[in-house]
C-alpha cells in the first residue's frame, strides 16, 4: 500500500474517532488535519487528552437545580440534550435517582450544559431549557428534550415546547437574548478548563453553602446499580467527616 493511501486512512480514521462515541459518553476529540505527515500522525497515536477533573470548584449560582438545599450531596451534570448517552441516563437512571435520593432530601441535582459542536440541536435546546425556567418550566421541557430527542431536527426545540404548552413567544425572546447565549457559553468555558469533554459526565461531591462545588468526576451514563453504588459510597464519606 502507498505512503499515500496510508495517509488518507489514517486522516479518515482520527475524523471518525473526532466525531466518535466513547464507552458509555459522547466524547468530543480533536480532529487533526489531512495535511500532517506521518511524523504528525504518529505523534497524535501517542498523545492522550489530559483527564476530567476538578481543578477548581464549579460554579453553581443560577443554575437549573432540582432537589434540597441542604441535601448532604449534590451531584453537577454535565449534558447535550441531543447526545444519545444523555438521552439513557435520563431514562434508565434519573427516575430512580430522583426517587431514591433526590426527592428524600439526600441528593442536589443541578444541571451544566455542554453542547457539542457536531449537535446542531444541542445549542438552541440548552437555551430554550433556560430560557423555560423564566416560566417556572425548566425541568417540564429538560424531560420533553430527551423523550422527544428523535424529533429534535423534524420537529425543533420550539415545536417541543409548544407541544407542553409554554409559551413560545415569550421563549423564542428570550433564546435571542446576548445573557443566555452567555449563561450557556460560560458552561462550555468551565468544562473546558477541568477537561470535560465527554457527555454525560457528573461530578459528585458533598453540598456546600457557598454556591461552589468539588467532587469526584465520573464520565458516561452507567447502569443504576453501578451509579447508586458511587453515591451511596459518597454518602457514607460525607457523614465520616
Amino acid at each position: 500500500m502507498s505512503r499515500q493511501r496510508i495517509n488518507v486512512l489514517r486522516a479518515a480514521a482520527w475524523l471518525a474517532l473526532g466525531l466518535g462515541v466513547g464507552s458509555g459518553g459522547t466524547v468530543l476529540l480533536q480532529q487533526w488535519s489531512s495535511t500532517s505527515t506521518t511524523v504528525h500522525y504518529a505523534r497524535a497515536e501517542r498523545q492522550r487528552p489530559p483527564e476530567a477533573a476538578l481543578t477548581t470548584e464549579l460554579l453553581l449560582q443560577g443554575e437549573p437545580a432540582m432537589g434540597s438545599n441542604d441535601a448532604p450531596l449534590t451531584i453537577v451534570e454535565f449534558s447535550d440534550f441531543e447526545c444519545p448517552y444523555c438521552r439513557l441516563f435520563h431514562e434508565e437512571v434519573l427516575p430512580s435517582l430522583k426517587r431514591e435520593y433526590i426527592d428524600t432530601g439526600l441528593v442536589r441535582f443541578i444541571h451544566k450544559d455542554l453542547p457539542l459542536p457536531f449537535h446542531d440541536q444541542a445549542r438552541p435546546a440548552a437555551a430554550a431549557a433556560r430560557c423555560a425556567g423564566e416560566q417556572n418550566r425548566y425541568w417540564d421541557l429538560y424531560d420533553a428534550l430527551f423523550d422527544q430527542q428523535t424529533c429534535l431536527k423534524c420537529k425543533g426545540v420550539v415545536g417541543i415546547a409548544e407541544s407542553i404548552d409554554l409559551n413560545t413567544s415569550d421563549l423564542r425572546s428570550c433564546m435571542q437574548r446576548k445573557a443566555t447565549e452567555t449563561l450557556i457559553t460560560t458552561n462550555l468555558s468551565e468544562a473546558e478548563l477541568h477537561n470535560i469533554r465527554a457527555t454525560p459526565t457528573f461530578a459528585i461531591g458533598s453540598s456546600r453553602s457557598d454556591g461552589k462545588h468539588h467532587g469526584e468526576i465520573v464520565e458516561g451514563a452507567m447502569p443504576w446499580p453501578q451509579f447508586k453504588a458511587l453515591i451511596d459510597q459518597q454518602l457514607k464519606a460525607h457523614k465520616s467527616r
